[in-house]
C-alpha cells in the first residue's frame, strides 16, 4: 500500500473516531433545555415531598397538642372549682400558683395550636400548587423527551453507518497498516491524526519546521509533529467530505 493511500486511510479512521465519539456523546447527553426540564420537574417533585413530610410532622404535632390542651383545661376546671372551696389564704395561695402554672401552659400549647394551624393551611396550599404540573410545563417536557428520543435514535442510526465505515476502513488498510495506527492511537488518543493549521500543528499549536511542512505537503512518507508526535496531513490535500 502506498504511503499516501495509508495516510487517506488514517485521516479517515480519525474522522470516523471523530464522529463516533461526537454521536455518543449526542446520544448521551440531554440537551440542555430538557436538562432544565428535568432538573425543574426534580425540584417540583422534591419541594412537594418535603411539604408532605413536614405536613405529617405537623399534624402529629397538632393532635398531640390537642390532646395536652384537653387534659390541661381539665386541670383548669379542677383549680378553678378547688378556688371557690378554700378555707384560707394559704390554700388560696397554691390554688391560685397551681391555676397560673396550667394557665401559662395552657396558652403556649394554644399558641404553637394555632401557628401549627396557620403553617398547615400554608402547606396546603403549597402541596396544592406543586403537585400539579401545568398543562404547558407538561407538553414542553413530553415535547422535550420525544425530541430528544428521535435525535438518540438517528443518533443510534448513523452511529451504526459509522461502525461499518470503521470496520470497512480498517479491511483496506490491512493488519501491518491497523497495527501502526492502534499503537499511534494507544498514546495519542483521542486525537492521533491531526490536519496542519497553516504552518502549524493544529493538535499542539506549536510551530513546524519548514521542511517539516514540505514533507507533510508532498505526503511522500508519514510525518509527525516533532512536539507532540502526533501524524500530520495537509487538509487541502484531504479535505473532510461534504
Amino acid at each position: 500500500m502506498k504511503v499516501r493511500e495509508q495516510l487517506a486511510g488514517y485521516v479517515t479512521l480519525q474522522r470516523l473516531l471523530d464522529r463516533r465519539a461526537a454521536l455518543v456523546r449526542e446520544r448521551d447527553t440531554p440537551p440542555e433545555a430538557l436538562t432544565a426540564l428535568r432538573e425543574q420537574f426534580a425540584e417540583r417533585h422534591e419541594k412537594l415531598q418535603a411539604s408532605r413530610t413536614r405536613r405529617e410532622a405537623l399534624a402529629a404535632e397538632q393532635t398531640a397538642l390537642q390532646g395536652e390542651v384537653a387534659v390541661l383545661g381539665e386541670e383548669r376546671e379542677h383549680f378553678r372549682k378547688q378556688k371557690s372551696h378554700v378555707t384560707n389564704m394559704k390554700q388560696l395561695s397554691a390554688v391560685v400558683s397551681e391555676l397560673d402554672h396550667v394557665e401559662s401552659q395552657l396558652k403556649a400549647k394554644e399558641d404553637r395550636l394555632l401557628a401549627i394551624w396557620q403553617e398547615l393551611e400554608a402547606l396546603d396550599g403549597q402541596i396544592a400548587a406543586l403537585g400539579e404540573e401545568s398543562q404547558e410545563e407538561r407538553t414542553l417536557r413530553e415535547q422535550a423527551e420525544a425530541a430528544w428520543d428521535e435525535r438518540r435514535k438517528a443518533a443510534d442510526a448513523e452511529l451504526a453507518e459509522v461502525e461499518r465505515g470503521l470496520r470497512q476502513v480498517q479491511r483496506d488498510l490491512g493488519e501491518a497498516a491497523m497495527a501502526r495506527f492502534k499503537k499511534l492511537w494507544a498514546s495519542r488518543k483521542p486525537t492521533a491524526v491531526v490536519p496542519m493549521d497553516g504552518t502549524a500543528c493544529s493538535a499542539c499549536h506549536a510551530d513546524l519546521r519548514p521542511s517539516l511542512v514540505q514533507l507533510v505537503r508532498t505526503a511522500e512518507e508519514l510525518q509527525f509533529c516533532d512536539h507532540c508526535r502526533r501524524l500530520l496531513y495537509d487538509p487541502e490535500q484531504f479535505p473532510s467530505p461534504a
